[in-house]
């Protein structure tokens, strides 16, 4: 006897459900699981474009880099010139130092004895502010013994004054100086004519000159009247600034007594 088996609507209802349908609850799952994939490759996109921009930007500022290493390298490579050029023209001017050094030291011994032939030329002729002519070519000489001029400066200087020397002995004035006489300095009016002849004048109006007795100058008054008038009228014509022409003049190189 054959017996079968009828299976229950029930049980065919499970299994056509197991088969054929899904539940809600997965359908939910999947479509979250979806959304988040999605948003995860969104995610990534962008990241990976944020990357690529960090890529260009990175390259960017390496050639940039590179642009100011090599501007860099050539300024370099211009300064080591320039500071070799440098040391060159240091060396040169060193030995053109040590060369004027010498050269100057050499003719030091000639600006020490010009100035000391111009300074007793000085002091031995016409008295006119002998002072002052013989500090200007002293300062000169002490300034090249203490190193403060070359020689060449010095020498130049020294001529300036063997110049200032030459136009006295061609010019005529009317100046104001210190002279000794009788025992006692004075200022005076003093008519200097070239560097010859020498006259002074007092503030109370005497009038007198320079004469020279052996290696001296010395200074007397002029006695006589005619002399005096001459002296006069010398010192006026010079106040009114008339320097050329005929003057009548005492014989400025004779002391009294005829010394």
């Amino acid at each position: 006897m054959r017996t079968f088996i009828t299976p229950s609507f029930t049980g065919l209802l499970a299994v056509g459900l197991g088969l054929g349908f899904v539940s809600p609850a997965s359908a939910d799952d999947s479509t979250q699981f979806a959304a988040r994939l999605a948003k995860l490759r969104r995610e990534v996109e962008e990241l990976s474009e944020q990357v690529e921009n960090k890529k260009d930007e990175l390259r960017g500022k390496l050639r940039s880099l590179a642009a100011q290493q090599s501007e860099l390298e050539v300024e370099r490579q211009r300064e080591e010139m320039r500071l070799r050029q440098l040391r060159e023209a240091k060396a040169k001017r060193i030995e053109q130092v040590d060369d004027d050094s010498k050269r100057d030291e050499l003719f030091e011994p000639v600006v020490i004895r010009s100035a000391d032939m111009l300074t007793a030329k000085i002091r031995t002729g016409l008295p006119f502010q002998p002072t002052e002519r013989v500090a200007d070519i002293e300062k000169i000489k002490k300034q090249r013994q203490d190193g403060l001029l070359k020689s060449a400066d010095a020498l130049t200087r020294l001529w300036d004054r063997v110049e200032d020397e030459l136009r006295l002995s061609k010019e005529n004035g009317l100046y104001r100086q210190v002279i000794e006489i009788d025992g006692a300095g004075m200022l005076v009016d003093v008519a200097r004519i070239g560097m010859v002849m020498l006259f002074f004048k007092t503030k109370d109006g005497r009038v007198g000159h320079a004469y020279k007795k052996g290696d001296k100058w010395n200074y007397a008054f002029l006695v006589d009247r005619e002399q005096q008038e001459q002296a006069i009228q010398l010192f006026d014509s010079f106040k009114k600034q008339i320097r050329a022409g005929f003057f009548l003049l005492p014989n400025g190189l004779v002391g009294p007594g005829g010394e």
